[in-house]
């Protein structure tokens, strides 16, 4: 009886455990901290998605959406994701994600309105402003094990109050037809807006909005004949490419300021990974910094500043395990701060990027980012760094 009793109590705790994971606490909160040399607020297992139009941060928890309000401490449990009927599912729980090494479980954006439009388990979700309950809007036609994420981060936008694009990113071996998607409804319904031919490219990286222009930017790649970045003005019916043909055009971001774009590439080849700066006036291109590795996100701070942060993949060009903070100075200076170091890098079912990856919109009044899968941190770890202590450290 004693040994039937220990292992009740032992199965209750288990599964008392389990069902608060799945819900996730209330409240996240922010405590002060020190990293990378540098002062910064620091927050649990939240995956950096967004900032909203009002300034409010959102994250996630697993399939758990958090926002923390634009002069708050603490990030708060807004929404919880379906996963269908999938072992996807299986992301709810923290000892799954930890043991599979995947923290990243969705992308979310926010429309204008209010309306939630996430990515889970190969579909669509969406809730209304307001709403209690998801709906399914769309199945993704690529996605899963061995065939890809589906949307990438910086692959989905809310644009005004309503609409909302997406382009297809999965491994797409094949090179078959790559198509981009919209909705005018909030993610209530979808329609193929451009649908690229097999071949033109893999897949979709980017798909962003400059605030200075409202033109819509999107980028390319892998290849070199594949790599493109460009705009349009009329929700992609038409595309003008500044550039292709080559790894200076790969880039899975751009960001944007009054005069000029940026972007950092996504490429592991000496020749041309770094930082780029095209000008919108002579549309001239400059590689203002070299960079020891690809380059996956980037962003533009409230005051001026730009930052980017490479990633560790194993490309030829890494000569150690570090990723790293680039800092564009106001007077356009660049400093280089070190990070964390690559974690599960060896092959294996727990080998993944090791990355800092940053919030979807720009304009923030600080540095939001989601350290993933590096040893000085715990997997999913936010960092909140103020423009000016990065400034200070540049």
């Amino acid at each position: 009886m004693t040994i039937l009793y220990i292992i009740s109590i032992v199965l209750v705790s288990v599964l008392v455990y389990l069902a608060i994971d799945y819900r996730g606490p209330k409240a996240i909160d922010l405590r002060e901290d020190v990293a990378f040399g540098l002062t910064c607020k620091r927050a649990k297992e939240l995956i950096v998605q967004e900032v909203d139009k009002e300034g409010n941060i959102w994250a996630s928890r697993g399939l758990i959406l958090y926002c923390k309000r634009k002069e708050a401490v603490k990030f708060i449990r807004m929404a919880h994701i379906p996963a269908g009927l999938s072992y996807f599912w299986l992301n709810n729980f923290t000892l799954f994600r930890i043991f599979t090494n995947k923290p990243e479980c969705l992308e979310a954006t926010i429309t204008g309105q209010g309306a939630i439009c996430a990515l889970s388990a190969g579909y669509l979700w969406r809730r209304a402003a307001g709403g209690n309950t998801f709906k399914r809007s769309m199945k993704l036609p690529h996605y899963g094990l061995g065939v890809g994420r589906g949307i990438l981060t910086y692959g989905i936008k809310a644009v005004g109050d309503r609409e909302i694009y997406w382009g297809e990113y999965f491994r797409n071996a094949a090179r078959g037809p790559v198509k981009i998607y919209r909705s005018r409804d909030q993610g209530r319904s979808w329609e193929v807006v451009r649908e690229f031919e097999a071949g033109f490219t893999r897949h979709i990286h980017s798909i962003q909005q400059d605030p200075y222009t409202d033109k819509l930017w999107i980028c390319m790649g892998d290849l070199d004949h594949e790599s493109r970045i460009g705009w349009s003005d009329d929700g992609f019916k038409t595309i003008s490419y500044i550039g292709s043909g080559s790894q200076m055009w790969r880039s899975s971001h751009v960001v944007f300021t009054e005069g000029a774009v940026y972007w950092g590439t996504d490429s592991g080849f000496d020749d041309s990974a770094g930082i780029y700066r095209w000008d919108k006036s002579n549309m001239e291109l400059e590689r203002i910094h070299k960079s020891p590795g690809a380059i996956l996100y980037g962003t533009r701070l409230k005051n001026g500043s730009l930052v980017f942060s490479t990633d560790r993949e194993g490309f030829p060009i890494e000569q150690d395990h570090l990723t790293r903070l680039f800092v564009l100075g106001r007077e356009g200076q660049v400093s280089e701060i070190t990070a964390g170091t690559w974690k599960h890098w060896k092959k294996g079912y727990r080998y993944s990027f090791a990355m800092l990856r940053f919030l979807r919109n720009q304009g923030s009044s600080s540095l939001a980012l989601t350290v993933i899968n590096q040893k000085e941190f715990p997997a999913g770890t936010l960092l909140l760094f103020d423009e000016e202590a990065l400034q200070a450290k540049s």
